[in-house]
């Protein structure tokens, strides 16, 4: 092998140590958790569709697309998350995530899924469905899968996230079926009840940054010192 191949070889296997050197280590769990509630001030936001086909299954009238309409001040449909931790407890749920399509719905309408994992994406109705996801990556839409799902049953398509953490999840038959996913380097991530509250547990004591994302609303975040338990919240407004 002559030195300048020597060196290329070289180069691709400290790529590879380097990526397995920040691979997330699922051995570590902690007893910590962190509590506490995401809240939203402001105007309600929201944009609706009509249904227009297939109303046998899909309902009739118009179906909200965005919404963000906070109940007393709480903000539902957040993903609070720990950031930038290389260890901790196992995958665990979030690694068996589950998209469903009941009723030209997709639920969970807003998700965490473990990043380049498989998702599960299961169809509910009667009726055809295309599954079609987006990397967000800014402003721009980067096509990930795009496929059709005519019959009920499961199907399980790669998360292969390029540069981004967000997911954008639409049906090209129904233009009025969206949902978000949130795409997670550790399984330290929550979705906010309706009662904008959340509960991460498992963590070692130390010091974290939090993190509240929104699919309208965007991202804050904050730091948190955790010696068995801590409380975060954030505030979000219009």
């Amino acid at each position: 092998m002559n030195k300048t191949l020597t060196r290329c070889a070289l180069a691709v296997s400290a790529l590879f140590v380097a990526h397995a050197a920040f691979a997330y280590d699922g051995s570590a769990a902690g007893s910590a958790k962190i509590t506490g509630k995401v809240a939203f001030k402001g105007a309600p936001v929201s944009k609706k569709l009509p249904i227009t086909k297939d109303n046998a299954v899909c309902g009739t009238g118009e179906r909200e697309i965005v919404e963000v309409n906070a109940k007393g001040g709480n903000l539902a449909g957040a993903v609070v998350y720990v950031a930038k931790i290389d260890k901790g407890k196992a995958w665990g749920e979030v690694d068996k995530a589950v998209l469903d399509q009941k009723g030209c719905r997709f639920l969970p309408e807003v998700m965490v899924v473990k990043k380049d994992s498989e998702l599960t994406i299961r169809n509910s109705d009667p009726v055809l469905h295309n599954v079609h996801t987006y990397e967000i990556i800014g402003t721009v839409r980067r096509t990930m899968f795009n496929v059709g799902q005519p019959d009920k049953g499961d199907l399980k398509q790669p998360v292969k996230m390029r540069r981004a953490n967000v997911v954008k999840i639409e049906c090209d038959a129904h233009d009025f079926m969206h949902a978000w996913a949130f795409t997670a380097d550790n399984p330290y991530a929550a979705v906010t009840r309706d009662d904008g509250s959340f509960s991460i547990d498992g963590l070692p004591d130390g010091e974290y940054e939090l993190k509240a994302w929104h699919p309208v609303l965007g991202e804050k975040s904050a730091k948190v010192t955790v010696k068995g338990a801590a409380t975060a919240s954030f505030e979000f407004s219009k």
